[in-house]
């Protein structure tokens, strides 16, 4: 009913009585499934009111999902590597169709990062909108949910361990994010992807000492 948009957001459920008559299941099935849906993200259930259709968005499909996903700590390494992928093509498109105006919103964030490393305040925001700059710049929409989606994912896996990521050398994080716009003002995709992937690849680095990993392979297992 949610999916084929006969529930609409704000839109509140068949009592569980109901729903197990109706779909021809037992009430412990129909208490299951609501609870599944709430941790998704698509219901929310209100003690004493009954259970209501949320609004669809990026935060509430995250939030579960990499919940879920990032138990595992190696998962967090997995994630990385998705990173690694999406970003360093992301940046090579950004840096052939970022305009002006692109450009200003990117070096804006580069020097929220700046002031960030000097006074740090809500570590890291600066940083998620610099990358969620650069996916702007593709103007590509399915580009930009999934960019959304790992900086979503991101936010959860690192969670304490952000401001140690930003504890990178003294004035290399910043760095690192002036190398990368640079390379996309200069309109030279081939830097702009090099520039990245140094940054991803001293991020993971970074990660196998906060975590205490000696080594972390990638093989999907």
């Amino acid at each position: 009913m949610i999916k084929d948009g006969s529930l609409a957001p704000g839109d509140q459920l068949l009592p569980e009585r109901q729903l197990a008559e109706k779909l021809e299941v037992s009430r412990s099935a129909i208490r299951e499934a609501l609870s599944a849906l709430a941790r998704m993200g698509l219901i929310e259930i209100s003690p004493g009111s009954g259970a209501f259709v949320k609004e669809a968005s990026i935060d509430n499909i995250i939030e579960p999902l990499a919940s879920i996903m990032l138990r595992e700590t190696k998962n967090v390494f997995h994630l990385m590597e998705a990173r690694r992928i999406l970003e360093t093509g992301v940046v090579k498109i950004a840096a052939l169709r970022s305009t002006s105006t692109d450009l200003f919103i990117i070096r804006d964030a580069v020097m929220d990062i700046r002031q960030d490393v000097e006074f740090p305040k809500d570590p890291g925001e600066a940083d998620v909108d610099f990358h969620t700059a650069i996916a702007n710049a593709t103007g590509n929409p399915i580009l930009i949910s999934m960019m959304a989606m790992i900086a979503g994912m991101l936010r959860e896996a690192y969670g304490p361990s952000r401001k140690k990521l930003m504890g990178i050398g003294k004035n290399l994080w910043y760095e690192h994010h002036l190398e990368i716009y640079n390379a996309l003002a200069r309109k030279d995709p081939d830097k702009a992807a090099e520039a990245m992937d140094r940054h991803i690849q001293t991020t993971i680095d970074e990660l196998k000492r906060i975590y205490r990993w000696e080594e972390v392979e990638f093989t999907g297992k």
